[in-house]
């Protein structure tokens, strides 16, 4: 069972996770933000630098072949001056002479220069310097020098730092404020189940008196409210289980026989009580409620129906047969009468069956009747435990005999015996999936019924077996259990003149025969 500690644990394991897949993301997309600010500027800062060497490569093509070094500077000196972040220009011939060359005084450091090269042509679509000067039109596109430019991309450099500090900064603020948002969140989800495993702290400690408070109307609410149920139900049964504890021990010391079967005869009860008291609270919301209000309904939809009827009849009569829901009216008048009588026969049958539950868990006589049937019994006592639903990865697979003799006996007590071995058997599961297999069969030799279940569970120890039937013996103390189920049930099947018998290996599971006389009257 989880404990506190443990949902303070995970809690801490999911807002950890949480947050290191948020930085996470939050870092990467960071990350790929200034990365593509940083390529995105360069490749402005490139483009650009090109743009301005075509540009100078274009003005310089006449004084570059002609060597004049005061067109080349002018030039030059007029790009440098509208554009103030062109850190060198240096213009050279195609012999490698220098004609104009100029650099800052105070150049950047490298990491903060980019340079390019531009061969300067003459152009293809106008006349080349040659022919400008010569007068002629060769249309040829020559190599007539090399231009150097480098762009100073200090600013670049300093405002891709303050975008990335500024991502950064905002990274971390939204990872904080998405960190922050998911501890609110986690500590309103869990606020609730950490009531209610405080709660089943104290109640696993045996103070059945305690009662969660149910702060919302969610699945832990529910949930708490199926806790305070049952332990209310365990508190009774434990006050129960030590009075008749107390008056059992007293009558087996004077040895009164007398007081020992009365005595034996509230066990019963109290022992029966136990698990149809786990039924009572769910089934009286769960099943009354909902029925009454369906039966009300059912009611008023029948008598609204015939009130309806004869204004129906006398619209058909006038207009003819109409469609009433989707179906022509002719046939949807008796169509709905028969639905009012199923809801009425429905509603009926699960009043009977919920009055036969109380009429049981009230105790009902205790008188021997000479035609019980055991297949009935088994059918009837899977029906109230597969409704206690608290072991649902358990199946049960039924294999009755048919044409089984009766037996004379009390049908509620043996109801009570596979019920008390049922649970014993799912108890045995250990939690864990599995399958029960009940069987009856008859022996004609030796005149006995036998109803056999079959665990897939821990099983029992050799030197457990002996003491099963023994008053408040129990392996299984420390779970909740008062021992007295085996014996209860061993004092019916002996009353009945039958018996019990354990087959068991640890590890392997437990069967458990019930063998009754058959009735010969």
């Amino acid at each position: 069972m989880l404990t506190k500690a443990d949902i303070n644990g995970f809690r801490f394991r999911l807002l950890l996770y949480f947050t290191i897949l948020t930085l996470l993301i939050t870092a990467t997309s960071a990350f790929i933000y200034v990365h593509s600010e940083i390529r995105s500027g360069q490749n402005q800062a490139r483009e650009r630098l090109h743009l301005l060497a075509m540009q100078l490569a274009s003005d310089i093509r006449l004084p570059l072949f002609a060597h004049d070094t005061a067109l080349l500077q002018q030039s030059a000196q007029n790009t440098i001056s509208r554009f103030r972040d062109i850190a060198a220009i240096t213009i050279s011939t195609n012999d490698g002479l220098v004609l104009y060359s100029h650099a800052r005084k105070e150049m950047p450091v490298a990491s903060h220069l980019l340079e390019t090269s531009l061969d300067v042509h003459s152009s293809s679509f106008s006349l080349s310097p040659a022919s400008a000067l010569t007068g002629g039109n060769d249309g040829e596109n020559q190599r007539i020098g090399l231009l150097k430019m480098s762009l100073d991309i200090s600013q670049l450099a300093a405002d891709t730092r303050d975008s990335a500090l500024m991502a950064a900064l905002v990274a971390f603020l939204f990872w904080l404020a998405v960190s922050l948002t998911g501890y609110f969140v986690l500590e309103n989800m869990t606020r609730s189940f950490r009531t209610l495993m405080a709660g089943l702290e104290q109640i696993k400690e045996g103070d059945y008196s305690v009662r969660i408070a149910v702060e919302k109307e969610d699945e832990a609410g529910h949930a708490a409210l199926a806790v305070n149920s049952l332990a209310e139900t365990l508190q009774s049964r434990e006050e129960e289980n030590k009075r008749l504890q107390t008056a059992l021990v007293d009558a087996m010391r004077l040895e009164v026989q007398e007081e020992k079967k009365q005595m034996m005869a509230r066990l019963i009860q109290a022992n029966r009580m136990t698990f149809l008291g786990l039924l009572a609270s769910s089934m009286a919301h769960e099943i009354n409620n909902p029925n009454a209000s369906i039966r009300l309904a059912g009611l008023f939809l029948t008598r609204a129906w015939g009130d309806a009827i004869p204004l129906l009849q006398q619209m058909a009569r006038d207009e003819g047969d109409f469609s009433l829901g989707g179906i022509p009216f002719t046939r949807a008048q008796n169509e709905v009468l028969q639905s009012c009588a199923g809801i009425e026969r429905a509603t009926n049958a699960i009043s009977h069956v919920i009055q036969d539950l109380r009429n049981y868990s009230l105790g009902s006589s205790s008188e021997y009747h000479p035609n019980v049937s055991v297949n009935q019994v088994v059918n009837d006592a899977i029906s109230t435990v597969r409704a206690y639903g608290r072991y649902p990865d358990v199946n049960i697979a039924v294999d009755t005999r048919r044409n089984l003799p009766f037996v004379n006996g009390c049908k509620h007590q043996l109801e009570q015996v596979v019920v008390n071995l049922l649970l014993n058997a799912m108890q045995a599961m250990a939690g864990k999936p599995g399958a029960i297999a009940v069987r009856t069969a008859f022996s004609p030799r030796k005149n006995q019924v036998m109803i056999a279940i079959k665990d897939e569970g821990v099983g029992i120890d050799p030197e457990n077996l002996e003491r099963l039937a023994e008053p408040f013996y129990s392996t299984r103390i420390g779970q909740g259990g008062s021992g007295l189920g085996l014996f209860v049930a061993n004092h019916i099947i002996s009353e009945h003149n039958g018996s019990l018998k354990f087959i068991s290996q640890p590890g392997s599971g437990t069967t458990v025969s019930v063998l009754l006389p058959v009735h010969n009257g």
